[in-house]
């Protein structure tokens, strides 16, 4: 119970740091329209002569006006915030409560008195956000009047405007300064690129005279979303416990450079009276009572918690929870069931099972649960190795070295990998016994390779039936998909040297805000094409995980944009090349030079579908020393049930665990064919 109250809190912590991230962007979005229409209307409202404001009657009649710019851009969005930002996050709180079950019924749901609750923190903290609302309306009012009053530049006007709405992030007529603001906004919180911000921050500073901090709308509303969130799912909380009868509380967050010295006390254990880490509420008060630290804010300490901006959470416990041995663990995910307690979704399933397959594969219903449903439990628990991770075919184990599942996004990658093996190998052995069922669910069952029925190709009589594997039915489409990675190489690498030569010779000699913006402008025009299949912020997200910046003054950077658009990946076994420039000249290159940070389990993907032409993973030793399926063609070699197989772990691992949207694009990118009928493969687990 332990291990399950620790997920749930960790559940809602995640829900609140999502629902952070995705109101920011619409924060930031509404004050650039606010910034654009606002100097709009000055502009067009007063009147000036020879470039210097002249008029009071104008400059006090724009006020209603400004007004109805906030009212129209920045109510809506705090509406959102409140209605749908602060209902999931009940949602949470309730699914908690639920998923728990060792309190009364009656306060697993949402009681009357909790949603009359809900209700008035909705209206206590949109009025909050109206109260911004009305406070820089009066501010950008007195900076208009002021302005007017003696007489300034225009230009002075639109400066101030636009800096307190938004601060150092104010749109500019100058284009350098945009790209600079651009930059310091979207690596502001990088730690990696600190000196490179600071270095744009200074530009700013001096060139542009402008200034990080002071009074602007941008600071105060997003200070009061991300206090707003986090008070709310800690005053529900705290209510839905005081009436359970909860009384004693553990504190969980994670642990950052900028996390509070009480926060990291809290919890590291250093304050902690018992060997479990519970508090009860009357030591958390004293404890709160008697300490002070920067950013404490005053109020109930269950709900301000560390302050502004803390990122920690109370949860609320029964100690009798605490003396059992921990094994139990649950795994929750946003889904419209939100308030269902989590429930097995796929069949039966061994202990070992039942933990991690939720953090692999979700909690909500797929064709990928429902194809698990159908395999067997595996007969032994998942076995421990030094290194690396395994399938065993004859003995339907499972066997990892890193259980990390929860925490370490490469281990869940890997554990779904392998059940993904688990799932091939055990569909084949089930259809191998209904030869009906088999022509059904194979694509194409009947569709004639080299004299051979495909069914028969892939249920292959004459092979150990624990060798058997379903994604054989996509040996043509492999083969094909093959054939235009690897035709696509001497074009791919021939562009991406050509545009990493035009960008070298194009920034040569620059100032650094100039290769800025050449860099970006460069970097964008590819991003923004219609063939590229990602966007920025998917590209960001993919570069987060390999603990890189999507930073345009970076190599690693322009080497992953040009490698997706030329559709290369880093292989070990490229093959140098002779080939020649638009320009003319002869160069040497090979596939081990171009895309060198993708994803180990992507490049895999695609290195078991081109035979290692692009990407890597295994050794082609490794494919070689598999059957040979009946798909072969002269100059591309054969696909093996290694290819198959491989390809089809991944593609199971991809589609399931972190950021699986991206990476289905980018499999469709580069392998449409095969990505495709795996697709259909699972889809078809409704025939089982």
């Amino acid at each position: 119970m332990a291990d399950i109250v620790k997920d749930l809190t960790n559940y809602r912590i995640k829900g609140i740091e999502r629902a952070e991230i995705e109101y920011y962007k619409q924060l930031t979005q509404t004050l650039d329209r606010i910034e654009t229409q606002i100097v709009a209307l000055a502009d067009q409202q007063l009147p000036r002569q020879a470039g210097k404001l002249i008029e009071l009657q104008s400059a006090v009649a724009i006020r209603p006006k400004i007004k109805a710019i906030l009212d129209k851009e920045y109510l809506p969005f705090a509406d959102r915030v409140v209605r749908k930002g602060f209902g999931e996050q009940a949602k949470r709180v309730e699914r908690q409560f639920k998923t728990i079950g060792l309190i009364p019924p009656e306060f697993q749901e949402l009681t009357k008195g909790d949603l009359a609750l809900v209700k008035n923190l909705k209206q206590q903290y949109y009025t909050q956000f109206k109260d911004v609302s009305n406070n820089f309306t009066r501010i950008l009012s007195d900076k208009v009047y002021q302005n007017t009053l003696v007489g300034t530049e225009f230009t002075v006007l639109e400066k101030e405007l636009r800096e307190s709405i938004n601060g150092i992030y104010a749109t500019s007529s100058d284009p350098a300064v945009n790209r600079l603001v651009d930059y310091v906004k979207n690596n502001r919180d990088n730690p990696a690129l600190a000196s490179r911000v600071d270095s744009a921050v200074k530009i700013l500073q001096s060139k542009y005279a402008r200034t990080r901090v002071g009074e602007n709308m941008k600071r105060y509303a997003g200070q009061i979303l991300n206090d707003s969130l986090r008070d709310f799912d800690a005053t529900l909380n705290f209510n839905k416990s005081k009436d359970a009868g909860l009384t004693f509380v553990k504190y969980y967050g994670d642990v950052i450079p900028t996390t509070r010295d009480l926060c990291r006390r809290m919890i590291s254990g250093s304050l902690n009276k018992r060997a479990n880490g519970l508090f009860t509420i009357e030591e958390i008060q004293d404890i709160w009572a008697t300490r002070s630290w920067s950013g404490k804010k005053g109020g109930n300490p269950m709900i301000v918690r560390g302050g502004y901006n803390c990122r920690h959470q109370f949860s609320y416990v029964n100690p009798d929870w605490y003396e059992e041995d921990g094994d139990d663990a649950v795994s929750l995910i946003d889904s419209k069931q939100d308030t269902k307690p989590a429930q097995s979704i796929f069949g039966d399933t061994t202990s070992d099972e039942k933990k991690y397959l939720p953090l692999a594969f979700g909690t909500v219903a797929t064709n990928f649960t429902r194809m698990i449903s159908k395999v067997p439990k595996s007969p032994y628990p998942i076995g421990k190795v030094k290194r690396g991770a395994f399938y065993r075919p004859i003995d339907d184990s499972v066997n990892l070295s890193d259980f990390n599942i929860e925490n370490n996004l490469r281990a869940r990658r890997v554990f779904a990998h392998e059940y993904g093996h688990k799932i091939d190998h055990n569909m084949g052995t089930i259809l191998l016994t209904d030869r009906k069922l088999a022509e059904k669910f194979i694509p194409n069952a009947n569709k004639e390779i080299l004299g051979t029925k495909l069914i028969d190709d892939v249920l292959d009589k004459t092979k150990n039936p624990k060798g058997l594997q379903i994604s054989n039915s996509a040996q043509t489409q492999i083969m094909a998909d093959r054939i235009n990675l690897k035709d696509n190489i001497n074009v791919g690498l021939t562009n991406y040297t050509d545009e990493l030569i035009d960008l070298r010779n194009k920034i040569q000699g620059k100032t650094f805000d100039q290769r800025l913006a050449i860099r970006t402008k460069f970097l964008d025009d590819i991003i923004e094409s219609k063939s590229f299949p990602l966007n920025k912020n998917e590209l960001r997200v993919l570069f987060r995980e390999r603990n890189i910046t999507y930073d345009p003054m970076l190599t690693e950077t322009v080497d992953y944009v040009l490698a997706i658009k030329n559709k290369l990946v880093v292989s070990r076994y490229g093959k140098l090349k002779k080939l020649k420039l638009k320009s003319g000249e002869t160069f040497t290159a090979s596939t081990r030079e171009a895309g060198t940070n993708f994803d180990s389990m992507f490049a895999d993907y695609v290195g078991a579908i081109s035979d290692n032409a692009i990407g890597y993973g295994h050794k082609l030793t490794y494919y070689k020393r598999f059957f040979s399926t009946e798909t072969a063609k002269r100059g591309y070699g054969e696909v093996t049930y290694g290819h198959s197989t491989e390809a089809f772990a991944n593609f199971t691992a991809l589609s399931n665990t972190d950021n699986k949207e991206i990476y289905s694009k980018l499999m469709n990118y580069y392998a449409p064919e095969t990505t495709k009928i795996f697709t259909e493969l699972y889809e078809r687990s409704n025939l089982l």
